[in-house]
């Protein structure tokens, strides 16, 4: 017991002096572990919000997510499943009894990040060591792998920008360990537990999982050890059944994590992807790469023939001998990643195998003889020190190199036995201190690049690009004059989570899941336009007043040289670079109409905001909106400027900027406030990412190959002519482009005004898990409430329960009578409690059938004793 606490309090040293050189940047120079990008914008936001809504006792559904939704399914692909994460939810709320804790403060969770990083590395490096000491048989050794493993360059690549990645460096030497005990023993227990674990923390890569153990399983049925159990079909039944058993133990999460991904919204990628990447600086595997850096021993290990009669050592050799070659090969990167577009998060399984390789090769390397440990080591150094000379770049850690050769060798040397297992450890030590400086130095110059340090650190979060003391209170200001349901259209820059860490109901997220309501909302049926192209954002409403209406929009915020302010929003107050407007033409966020509109009548953009003014639309009933929008094109003039049109929709732009002009006489002018203009438009050759410029307003779109491309063509800008009457179209870079104007509509706005002159006195405010609402004077109809519907909706008016349904595209309706006075809706993801029964009734059977494989495995031994 005293040696294993003994090795626990130095796995936890390990973690520590791993994360010395992030603790050391912090403290003197406030650098934030947390990276920018995914990091600051994704990450620390999500993990707020979550506290936030749980500290609360709210689960499932906020109407501050974006524009509102089921945060507990769309965010299972990030923290509302995660284990550790919840595990750290409860240590932090518990702490909170007893001392301040500043959780509302972004920076307490950047904080947080170094702390719950320190403890990962921990948990991973004991579960590494117990895996790496079962097949071994060696304490020192399996310290070594774990330290390897654990505090390699890519673990803290993951937990920089996606803590939730480094879960897996936990997972994976659990996963293989129960693999191994059962291949060894027949024990099932700790796969049941593992495969459930994995299912329940990350859906997404307990895909990786499935197919790591898989591969793995297939690994020890073709190379059979000699402890290994023989196996006939009723033990590939076991295995299965047991798979089938964490299944449904992880069923109360999975399940909603996976709905979270089918109700997703992206399109197939479609990209060329070339057979094989070429050897350069950036896939070095062996030197200063972007990504991971596998350690030279690796290399010595691998041209180490007469250790392949080792049975481990043969099997990660031919691991990590595959995994280097599959590295180069783009097509297993799209494998890992569902078949879609190659994604490079399946290297950790090379720096698994590397590690036990040279875990393995520690453990027996005193056999070889001095020739080949010198042979060897000439090759690897050559690797080294030809890869800095290519790309004319040392790195520190270079010069540690030959010392831990050196070591090696005068080991080697040494004639009694004894005395070289002795002095063995000074090799592992000698290792880990390399392993060290290689972690420390790509932390330095690939993790803290300049970027980082200019973004990523104290002083950033607390200015205005991120999350200034005025903007706060500027917010504060505006949330003590709205009511609960109304929203403020406000993100700092392209923080599209910023409501999230300045707790406000606005219109923005960043995430990789929506539920394609929303993106459906915003791509297809209202093509409100953003100003960079990205699938995995959404916000604001490019200006148009009747969708910030519809929306309950009271207050909009921008920066003094942001534009795009809708039409009837009137600047009320101005304080440094802030200018707020508010809207003078708000409508209620809860409004009840009898007239229905059919969706499927409504064919326009602005024919479907017109209906929702007026009414309540449905998806498969009402009528067709009487009032049409003409198209305006016919009436306009269209020139054009270094734009050759090639053939019918179809151009290329001559110079770097191509322009066409599009002339509305005065005439037109007089009688709309602004002009909703619709092209399609896609990058042809060369591709490149291009933008698009209706006069003051510029859109970026993204290259055809893109990861994060919406493949939505057809888009939509709001607009006003200039001072001579035109609406100017620039179109860069240089290239060809499939283009075709198809629309452009007046709007005068005289819908919405009469909307606003109807009004009506109806309120929500949240409670747990949906909204009340408080009903005014009403006719009898159905009451259209702008927070998204979801399937799991409950309503209830004036305590009897009736059914809710989706209106206005993702908006949620109830049916009411004239004399309803209160609306409560509840949500809980759909099969709730169905998922927990099979979980607890799967964790039953699990007990039971680990209790009589034990037994029967007990008599059986006993028998043949």
């Amino acid at each position: 017991m005293r040696q294993k606490l003994l090795i626990f309090m130095l796995l936890f040293v390990l973690a520590v002096i791993g994360h010395s050189y992030i603790i050391y940047r912090f403290w003197v120079d406030g650098i934030l572990f947390t990276g920018p990008n995914d990091g600051m914008e994704q990450m620390i936001p999500i993990q707020m919000f979550l506290y936030d809504n749980w500290s609360q006792g709210n689960w499932f559904y906020a109407t501050d997510f974006g524009l509102g939704g089921d945060f507990f399914t769309d965010l299972a692909y990030y923290f509302s499943t995660n284990i550790l994460f919840i595990i750290n939810v409860i240590i932090i709320s518990i702490c909170k009894l007893f001392i301040h804790m500043p959780t509302s403060d972004v920076m307490f969770w950047m904080t947080n990040a170094i702390v719950l990083s320190i403890a990962k590395a921990f948990l991973a490096m004991c579960a590494t060591f117990y895996y790496a000491h079962y097949i071994l048989r060696n304490r020192q050794v399996a310290i070594l792998v774990a330290a390897l493993f654990v505090l390699s360059p890519l673990y803290f690549r993951f937990t920089v920008y996606w803590p939730f990645f480094s879960d897996i460096f936990i997972l994976l030497p659990l996963l293989l360990l129960a693999i191994e005990r059962f291949l060894q023993h027949k024990k099932i227990g700790l796969f049941i537990i593992v495969v459930a674990i994995s299912l329940i923390n990350n859906f997404y890569f307990a895909y990786y999982q499935c197919l790591t153990g898989i591969i793995y399983l297939a690994l020890r049925l073709i190379f059979r050890h000699k402890n290994d159990i023989k196996l006939s079909i009723k033990h590939f039944s076991v295995l299965f059944i047991a798979a089938l058993l964490g299944l449904g133990c992880s069923l109360f999460f999975f399940f909603h994590g996976v709905m979270s991904f089918v109700n997703n919204r992206r399109i197939p990628f479609n990209g060329e992807v070339p057979l094989f990447e070429p050897l350069d600086k950036n896939t070095n595997l062996f030197y200063d790469n972007y990504l991971i850096v596998v350690i030279f021993i690796t290399i010595q290990a691998l041209l180490a023939f007469k250790l392949y009669k080792h049975f481990y050592f043969k099997l990660f050799a031919l691991c990590t001998l595959f995994c280097i070659i599959a590295a180069f090969i783009p097509y297993i990167d799209q494998v890992f990643n569902g078949f879609s577009a190659p994604q490079k998060r399946w290297h950790y399984l090379l720096a698994f195998s590397s590690a036990m390789l040279i875990g393995s090769y520690v453990k027996y390397f005193k056999t070889l003889s001095i020739r080949h440990y010198c042979t060897t080591s000439v090759i690897a150094i050559g690797v080294i020190f030809t890869s800095a000379w290519l790309v004319d770049t040392v790195v520190s850690w270079v010069y540690f190199v030959p010392i831990v050769c050196v070591i090696g060798l005068l080991i080697l040397l040494l004639q009694q036995p004894k005395y070289k297992v002795k002095l063995t450890p000074l090799y592992s030590l000698s290792i880990i201190i390399l392993l060290l400086l290689v972690s420390f130095v790509f932390i330095k110059y690939q993790i803290y690049f300049a970027d980082h340090q200019q973004r990523a650190n104290k002083n950033y979060v607390q200015s205005s690009m991120y999350n200034s003391q005025q903007q706060r209170e500027l917010v504060n200001k505006m949330q003590t004059t709205k009511n609960d349901d109304e929203r403020i259209d406000w993100r700092v820059d392209e923080q599209d989570n910023t409501p999230m860490y300045q707790h406000f109901k606005g219109l923005s997220l960043y995430s990789s899941i929506f539920h394609h309501n929303i993106l459906d909302f915003y791509y297809d049926h209202l093509k409100i336009n953003m100003v960079n192209e990205s699938v995995s954002r959404y916000q604001s409403t490019n200006g148009r007043q009747n969708l910030a209406s519809l929306l309950s929009v009271k207050y909009l915020m921008r920066k003094e040289h942001q534009s795009n302010v809708p039409s009837y929003f009137k600047k009320v107050e101005h304080q440094g670079q802030y200018e707020i407007y508010k809207n003078q033409l708000p409508l209620p966020a809860v409004r009840v109409s009898n007239k229905i509109y059919d969706a499927r009548k409504l064919h326009t953009p602005i024919a479907r905001e017109h209906a929702m003014l007026t009414g309540i639309v449905l998806p498969h009933k009402g009528v067709a909106l009487q009032q049409k929008s003409k198209n305006l094109l016919n009436d306009v003039t269209i020139t054009t400027d270094n734009i050759q049109q090639q053939r019918k929709n179809k151009i290329k732009v001559t110079k770097n900027s191509g322009q066409i002009k599009l002339h509305i006489p005065q005439k037109i002018r007089k009688q709309y406030d602004d002009f909703y203009l619709t092209m399609k438009i896609k990058r042809g050759l060369p591709d490149s990412n291009f933008s698009v410029q209706l006069n003051q307003y510029q859109n970026n779109r993204l290259f055809n190959n893109s990861t994060y491309k919406t493949g939505v063509y057809t888009q939509l800008y709001r607009t006003q002519p200039d001072s001579d009457g035109n609406i100017s179209i620039d179109i860069s870079p240089y290239g060809t482009y499939q283009f075709q104007l198809l629309q452009l509509h007046g709007e005068n706005y005289d819908t919405l005004k009469q909307a606003t002159k109807q009004q009506q006195s109806h309120h929500y405010h949240d409670i747990n898990n949906g909204v009340k609402v408080d009903l005014g004077k009403h006719e009898s109809g159905m009451a259209q409430i702008n927070i998204p519907y979801r399937q799991g909706m409950t309503a209830f008016v004036d305590g009897k329960k009736v059914t809710p349904q989706k209106v206005n595209y993702f908006m949620t309706g109830v049916p009411v009578r004239s004399n309803n006075d209160t609306i409560i809706i509840k949500y809980k993801p759909p099969f709730w409690f169905t998922m927990i029964i099979i979980s607890l009734v799967s964790i039953v059977i699990s007990v039971i059938f680990r209790f009589m494989l034990y037994k029967k495995s007990t008599i059986h031994k006993k028998k043949r004793g």
